[in-house]
């Protein structure tokens, strides 16, 4: 990241590379050099979408070529890769947008997406990024950051936040581009990306993408697109469509064969500047920013199932990319069964606010039949307090079996079914097998210095379990002895566990994996009860699981969990919780004495922000919602 304490106040380099001539690019550098936009047409950055603006300057008959002469510079000492030309202009302003967010926070504007409203309407997948902290993400953000050091004045935050990130994007170029100095005069504080076409396997040319960045003073992005062009030895030439000028940028010498057809350029058309292969920019322009991606029926649909401000957006047409990329792959190598085909969702928008001291992403999705019911959460009360993981599904048994039911409807899947059934046969079926299974997840807890964990589920049927667990016992007690596999059992509290120890196997163990050995106490256990079903590497876990059934202090009575099921919703098909801090802790006690000093000054300090992550997904009538929030600690 950066050599300089982000909390401090910034000190500039003693010197900046950006002006210093130097030797002319050796013969194997790929220079990089983005494409540059015309002096652009006079428009404000504003919301909505402006009135066509006049040409900046007037269109050639053709297209010019304008030479621009190399900076000489020195050598960096990387060699640049095969697309460097074409997508250095573009990450020195996402960098630069990155740190954008320092002069809009607690100052963030509302309002539509003017990136959105030039994007092509033909677009597979779109995503934006609202730097200029729309609505309430302004004061959300503020908020959230003060989990982190030097961020707990809320006063000072724009400019904290301004000097460690002007230190990043200077960083990031090499000292050739200032955010205050090269970026901040001219951006508006809003990133968009599209494709529309993806590459074919024998032509990278047929791809159609655009990044789109919203501009306050075009006239001043328009000058730094062009010192940034001519200090990377470009060549540009122009091109007038439809009352807009089109820069281009011829590729380097050095690259790629098969990417010196592709021909990249800018161009800053309404409050836009536009990055792109030029059939996208030709796109761009021809929304005039009212027949752009929002036009798409689509995307309509997709973008209503989503509310509220947020500081990301993204939109797949999951099925149109499915398709395209499956084109790409020679032979059946990419094809999906019909069944799972017709599962796929015709598309998914994601979103990423922040919300009561949390980071918070939401996905959306048409509803699938394979969705289930949602229900309130029952194992957390039955994995003891403090668990560090639990991911759980509802309603498994029943998930597992329409899922099959599914599947079984391609003919070409019917025989490995058959096969599935066939193996499962000898303890019942595949019914037998899964059917007794509600609630059931994967749980990881700490005591002391011990991990343990394992497989826990809330019968559906109770009897159907244990009858099944039964045949599992006489099975290994059977056949176990010659595979060096025994079963014990003891009694905890009036619940009879089973034990199986494995560590006989180890002999065969290291025939099949030469120099491979098992734990010598390497044991499984498991329980049935009426509440309960819990399956775990050794004793403790299964213990654990059995004294929280029988009332024992719980995840659910948990302060924090608690506060994290406020945030998520009541009803769910499924659930994930992850502790941060609780991990964080374990890890800790394993950091080397001789590297803790320097742990606990530089990284510590920033980790311990981190509090816990909690995901649910939760099925509707008309779209199926996932929803994950990262929260920090202080509130």
């Amino acid at each position: 990241m950066t050599d300089q304490d982000p909390t401090r106040p910034y000190e500039p380099p003693a010197s900046l590379p950006q002006d210093t001539p130097a030797a002319p690019a050796s013969e194997d550098a790929t220079a990089p050099v983005p494409p540059t936009p015309p002096a652009p047409p006079a428009a404000s950055a504003s919301t909505g979408t402006p009135p066509p603006a006049p040409v900046a300057f007037a269109p050639a008959e053709s297209a010019q070529p304008v030479a621009s002469a190399p900076v000489e510079r020195a050598p960096s000492g990387r060699k640049g890769g095969i697309s460097r030309w074409l997508i250095v202009g573009a990450l020195a302003i996402v960098v630069a947008a990155v740190a954008a967010g320092a002069g809009f926070l607690l100052t963030g504007s509302s309002g539509n997406s003017d990136v959105l409203a030039w994007t092509p309407a033909d677009a597979l997948v779109y995503g934006e990024a609202r730097l200029d902290l729309p609505g309430d993400q302004a004061a959300e953000v503020a908020t959230l950051m003060k989990a982190f050091p030097g961020f707990d004045d809320q006063a000072a935050f724009p400019v904290k936040l301004s000097e460690a990130l002007d230190q990043l994007v200077g960083k990031a170029s090499d000292g050739a581009v200032s955010w205050k100095t090269d970026i901040e005069p001219w951006f508006g504080g809003q990133v968009g990306g599209s494709v529309s076409a993806l590459p074919a396997m024998t032509d990278p040319t047929a791809a159609r993408a655009v990044l789109l960045v919203s501009v306050k003073d075009a006239t001043k992005a328009k000058a730094w697109a062009d010192g940034f062009v001519t200090k990377q030895g470009g060549t540009t030439s122009t091109e007038d469509y439809n009352g807009a000028t089109i820069t281009t940028v011829t590729p380097p010498a050095g690259v790629a064969a098969e990417m010196k057809g592709l021909t990249g350029g800018y161009v800053v058309v309404g409050p836009v500047l536009a990055l792109g292969d030029v059939s996208s920019l030709k796109a761009v322009i021809d929304t005039k920013g009212t027949a752009g991606l929002p036009t798409n029926a689509q995307y309509k649909e997709a973008s209503g199932a989503v509310s509220g401000d947020h500081l990301a957006f993204g939109y797949v047409d999951v099925k149109a990319v499915y398709t395209k990329v499956s084109s790409l792959v020679p032979g059946d190598a990419a094809a999906l069964p019909s069944a799972a085909l017709g599962q796929l969702p015709a598309w998914m928008v994601h979103t990423v606010r922040a919300e009561n001291s949390a980071l918070v992403l939401e996905a959306t999705v048409p509803h699938s039949d394979l969705s289930g019911t949602g229900t309130a959460s029952t194992l957390p009360g039955l994995v003891p307090s403090g668990t560090l993981l639990l991911a759980d599904g509802h309603d498994f048994g029943s998930a597992l079996k329409r899922l099959k039911d599914q599947l079984a409807q391609d003919d070409s899947l019917k025989d490995g079914l058959k096969q599935v059934d066939d193996g499962l046969s000898i303890l019942g079926g595949f019914d037998a097998v899964t059917g007794w299974a509600g609630e059931t997840g994967i749980a990881v807890t700490k005591t002391g210095d011990t991990f343990s964990g394992g497989i826990v589920s809330v019968p559906a049927d109770a009897a159907a379990a244990e009858r099944l667990f039964n045949q599992l016992k006489a099975f290994i007690q059977l056949g176990g002895a010659q595979a060096g596999l025994s079963v014990t059992e003891e009694q905890y509290n009036g619940t009879t566990i089973s034990v199986v120890d494995l560590s006989g196997l180890s002999g065969l163990a290291g025939q099949m994996a030469q120099g491979v050995t098992l734990p010598a106490d390497l044991k499984l256990s498991w329980a049935v009860t009426d509440k309960v079903v819990v399956l775990s590497y050794g004793t403790d876990f299964t213990k654990a699981v059995l004294d929280t059934a029988a009332g024992g202090p719980s995840l659910a009575s948990d302060a924090r969990f608690k506060d994290a099921l406020t945030r998520v919703g009541a009803t769910r098909t499924g659930l994930v919780w992850l502790d941060i801090a609780g991990v964080r802790g374990a890890i800790e006690q394993l950091v080397p004495a001789d590297e803790k000093a320097t742990y606990d000054a530089d990284v510590k300090p920033y980790l311990d922000a981190f509090d816990y992550l909690i995901e649910t997904t939760e099925p509707g009538q008309t779209y199926d919602k996932g929803r994950a929030v990262l929260h920090v600690a202080g509130s």
